[in-house]
């Protein structure tokens, strides 16, 4: 069964807001959990259909419309499928449905109250959405029914924490990092919201157990390391950023740790690492910007220019499209 705590956040690289030009999302919260023991007064689910059975089979060799397909085929046998109903709401989130998602769980939950695979991708999908009061109309009883599920306890936390109710929220984190101990993820989200909170010194902690945790997971480590950029962490953030790098040479993890030196004002070091990642790969705009920022700082105006240029071609119509125009102006003028 493929549950997902709501800690699937997007993590805006670099150093500007997300928007145009910024590279692409990490999701960092997605995993798949083992299907959950029912609570003490939860009855034993009922075995799967055989149409669910051949869907989630379908699902796992990624067969997404003969899987669809199938749950379809359980709900025309029995409209009261819980099952069926809770795999079309995954399928609907792969394909960015979230009304679609929305109406598939509450349906999971209708035909089987106390559903707490639905319960938990519900609530994380509310909190994705920041409807922070129906995430826990949803999480909260599931809670009581599913005392060890972890992701309920995270997503209760999330709802939590968007409500600006710290003691609640720290409350629920700290229960749902004890069932789960050894996921990074769940490490990662509580480091988030923590910064968020502004409990820079726990935050830290949380980040810092995350990061072995992570292992070979580029994902996790790179948003580990954009978490301790915005904690202003950047000697720690460099760090992770080369564990990063021994995971993917890549042009976007490359300016990430440039700006992770440009925060430990190591201009010489985040030059040679904007260097690496616009040769890596010129069109990704985001270095081009950045290294011509660099560029203009060190004196080097006719390089900066051409960098500011290069970077116009990818994103003429970014958010930072102005900023590097008037940057070049200002770089054209006698020194």
């Amino acid at each position: 069964m493929e549950l997902r705590p709501a800690g699937a956040f997007f993590v805006c690289f670099l150093m500007t807001t997300c928007g145009g030009a910024t590279p692409p999302p990490a999701d960092v919260g997605a995993a798949d959990r083992s299907p959950m023991a029912p609570g003490p007064s939860a009855p034993e689910p009922p075995p799967l259909s055989v149409e669910v059975t051949k869907g989630v089979t379908a699902l796992e060799a990624n067969d997404l419309a003969g899987a669809k397909a199938h749950f379809q085929a359980a709900l025309q046998a029995n409209p009261t499928d819980a099952d069926a109903f809770y795999y079309l709401g995954a399928l609907s989130e792969k394909a960015g449905d979230a009304p679609g998602a929305e109406a598939s769980y509450k349906s999971a939950l209708h035909a089987r109250p106390g559903f707490g695979g639905a319960e938990v991708n519900l609530s994380a999908l509310y909190d994705d959405a920041q409807r922070f009061d129906e995430a826990l109309a949803i999480a909260t009883p599931g809670i009581a029914e599913h005392p060890k599920e972890g992701s309920l306890h995270l997503n209760a936390a999330i709802a939590y924490a968007g409500k600006k109710d710290a003691v609640a929220a720290v409350r629920e984190f700290d229960a749902a990092v004890a069932l789960m101990p050894r996921d990074p993820t769940f490490r990662l989200v509580y480091g988030h919201w923590l910064v968020v909170l502004g409990q820079k010194n726990a935050a830290l902690m949380q980040l810092r157990v995350a990061v072995p945790l992570a292992e070979k997971n580029v994902g996790i480590v790179a948003a580990i390391g954009h978490e301790l950029h915005v904690d202003k962490a950047f000697s720690e953030c460099v760090v992770v950023f080369g564990q990063a790098l021994a995971l993917k040479d890549s042009a976007e993890l490359w300016t990430e740790r440039a700006s992770c030196k440009i925060g430990q004002q190591d201009d010489a070091g985040a030059l040679a690492d904007l260097r690496t990642a616009t040769a890596k790969d010129p069109s990704y705009a985001p270095a081009q910007y950045y290294l011509g920022n660099e560029l203009g700082k060190a004196g080097q105006y006719g390089p900066a220019i051409a960098a500011y240029q290069a970077f116009l071609k990818l994103e003429p119509n970014g958010p930072l499209a102005k900023a590097a125009t008037e940057k070049i102006r200002l770089a054209k003028q006698p020194h």
